[in-house]
């Protein structure tokens, strides 16, 4: 599932997040959904996804911006790694939509 992969990458950049948090968070969905999921051998709905990329893409796009107004280096550098970090996520949750739409 993509959503195991997404959730691998966003662990190693915030290693506070939990599975629960991810789901509820990013996902918007309950916690019980991608075990639910998983156990049916089922990815997320299309629904799930759109609520994924707009997750990301907002987390991205307030970082960015963090980033463009940041006078610190370091912390700009972070920060826009962040923004990064979830804007190229947001764009292979696009990408597997896009996927789906055409099969």
């Amino acid at each position: 599932m993509i959503t195991d992969d997404i959730f691998t990458t966003l662990k190693a950049v915030d290693r506070n997040l939990t599975e629960n948090e991810f789901t509820t968070k990013y996902l918007r969905t309950s916690r019980s959904y991608l075990c639910n999921r998983r156990n049916r051998k089922r990815d997320v709905s299309n629904d799930v996804l759109l609520n994924l990329y707009s997750e990301l893409n907002g987390a991205g796009t307030i970082w960015q911006h963090a980033a463009s107004n940041e006078l610190d280096e370091r912390r700009r550098t972070r920060w826009q790694q962040m923004a990064d970090v979830h804007l190229s996520l947001a764009n292979e949750v696009v990408t597997k939509l896009l996927e789906r739409a055409n099969n």
